[in-house]
């Protein structure tokens, strides 16, 4: 079991946690958003949460989630890692549309696929915005971005010409992940390589429900026919699914050896302190 933290991401920095909650600084623009994993007390006091320029809370209307700003977010907000640039949006979901601890994941697979000495070809699934999608592309992969949200494949289509990787060979696939996996299998496609991060829990356009302990078995066993004889790797991620990260590593073992899958815990370590948040857990192939 590993525990793994970014340790190079200059244009985020978790400033504090506590209560539920986490304050943070995205490119000097600072929010503070509900964390369910942080039921310890804040460190710096009142009056620098105070501060922030927005916060995500839950108003007493019917449950509604909404941002209270208090300074807009700068022009071209955005999230910039190893020449690559994200578009960030305050969403009414209280994401970014960056996850910043997976930083640590887009670095492994790029390093694998930059070693390979080809184009190795990856599937990512449930792409969101494109993040991996974009490192891998800028690693040398050729990427399909397979997501169901049409907002999502769009703000992954612009975060393509922001990070100037607009000739880069990326398909991005509007479709429900499963369904497009199942024509790829009767296609007869291989990919060197997948990216899955699955929902906990998700409901398509069309009102079809996604649930991880159902869908994700199958869908593994579903690209298990898609993988090449030597698959360069396989990464699944996961996010409130209430699962130890052994749970993934077991469940990708069903297709792939299991003494060289590892599994672990993504981190944020908060600014200038030895205290870090679990963000996620995950499972990759091969075992680093």
């Amino acid at each position: 079991m590993r525990t793994l933290v970014p340790s190079d991401v200059a244009e985020y920095r978790l400033l504090d946690s506590g209560d539920g909650r986490k304050l943070e600084s995205w490119s000097g623009y600072v929010l503070s958003r509900p964390d369910p994993n942080a039921v310890w007390p804040p460190g710096l006091p009142e009056s620098r949460w105070r501060r922030a320029d927005a916060v995500f809370q839950k108003t007493a209307h019917q449950g509604a989630k909404n941002w209270i700003v208090r300074a807009p977010p700068p022009p071209d907000w955005c999230f910039r890692y190893r020449g690559l640039r994200f578009e960030l949006q305050l969403t009414p979901f209280k994401h970014t549309g960056v996850f910043p601890e997976q930083a640590a994941n887009w670095d492994w697979f790029s390093g694998l696929i930059r070693r390979s000495g080809g184009r190795p070809s990856v599937l990512n699934l449930f792409g969101y915005t494109g993040a991996a999608t974009l490192a891998a592309a800028a690693a040398g992969a050729k990427v399909c971005h397979v997501d169901a949200s049409r907002p999502a494949v769009s703000w992954a289509n612009r975060n393509q010409q922001l990070s100037s990787l607009g000739d880069a060979p990326v398909r991005w696939i509007l479709d429900d992940c499963v369904k497009f996996v199942k024509r790829e299998q009767a296609r007869g496609a291989r990919y060197d390589a997948v990216i899955m991060d699955p929902p906990a829990f998700g409901r398509d356009p069309r009102g079809s429900v996604f649930k991880f302990e159902q869908d994700v078995p199958r869908l593994l066993r579903l690209c298990r026919d898609l993988l090449a004889d030597r698959p360069l790797f396989f990464l699944i991620n996961g996010y409130a699914m209430g699962y130890s990260a052994t749970v993934l590593r077991n469940m990708l073992a069903e297709i792939l050896p299991i003494d060289r899958i590892e599994c672990g815990e993504l981190q944020l370590r908060e600014d200038g302190g030895v205290r870090c948040l679990p963000c996620s857990v995950f499972a990759r192939y091969p075992a680093g």
